[in-house]
């Protein structure tokens, strides 16, 4: 009798562990809460009027909408859940997913190594390539190569794949030096595009669908030069889920695996064209 009991203690400690530190379900409370920017056209931005496509953003100002609303949208209604989404930094976004201040990041994240050491990441949402932005120069109109813009001044946003690009192609180091000239980055993309208007760069590195983007709004002064030819310049987009969430990273792929290519770029192009500064 008393092996028994013992067994049976054992048996349902056993059980009760297992779930430590393993893996977890986010939408046990019927709520889906997704960390972004709101300030990263065309992937997602503020709006301060309500519309049937944009969502409120919990816990301050404003109406989140763009390419990356769209995605977590769809993907609550997927799940069946209420969807949430929290304004936060780019640097912050990271942090906030570690300590369950939010469930998953859609904010334009690209899946990389060092990133990996913090969290894990469904498959990709969404490819493009990296584009060079300046200033409409007719010397720049023949440049086809990185390494035809050595001694300019380039700058991204702060802390993105784009900027580390840049870093590493202004570090005469390293192996992909390219000779241009990695500039102070910016907290936003809203504001490196700012900084080129101002001249306090030369040219500003970015995904193609904020150079559509802005592009679209400064249809005259600008002109865009796509990298080719390396794996370093094309991006690939995903969501960001904590390390131990392999349930609903398990959803999150089931629900990418049912979406078209097709379909995504046409979300895309309906984020574009709404953005702020679009044209008709």
């Amino acid at each position: 009798m008393k092996k028994r009991n013992l067994l049976t203690l054992a048996l349902t400690a056993l059980l009760v562990c297992s779930g430590c530190g393993g893996a977890q379900d986010s939408l046990e409370d019927g709520v889906l809460t997704i960390g972004m920017e709101c300030a990263y056209p065309p992937y997602n931005w503020t709006e301060t009027s309500q519309s049937e496509d944009n969502v409120k953003i919990t816990d301050g100002q404003g109406y989140a909408y763009g390419y990356d609303v769209i995605v977590a949208k769809e993907l609550a209604e997927y799940l069946d859940v209420t969807l949430e989404i929290k304004a936060i930094s780019w640097d912050g976004l990271i942090p906030a997913l570690e300590s369950n201040t939010i469930d998953a990041i859609v904010a334009g994240m690209t899946d990389t190594p060092k990133r990996r050491n913090s969290i894990s990441f469904s498959n990709e949402y969404y490819h493009s390539q990296m584009v060079i932005i300046t200033k409409d120069v007719e010397e720049y109109k023949s440049f086809d190569s990185i390494d035809d813009f050595a001694g300019l001044k380039f700058i991204a946003q702060l802390g993105t794949v784009q900027a580390d690009l840049i870093d590493s192609l202004g570090d005469s180091t390293s192996e992909s030096y390219a000779g241009i000239v990695a500039g102070t980055h910016t907290k936003t993309y809203p504001e490196a595009f700012m900084a080129l208007e101002s001249n306090a760069c030369d040219a500003v590195i970015c995904e193609a669908p904020e150079a559509e983007q802005f592009l679209a709004s400064h249809p005259t002064g600008y002109l865009d030069t796509v990298l080719e030819g390396n794996d370093d310049f094309v991006v690939s987009i995903s969501v960001g889920v904590r390390k131990n969430d392999s349930s609903l990273q398990t959803k999150i792929n089931e629900f990418l695996a049912g979406i078209s290519e097709e379909q995504r770029q046409q979300w895309m192009q309906e984020a574009i064209a709404s953005a702020p500064g679009a044209t008709e």
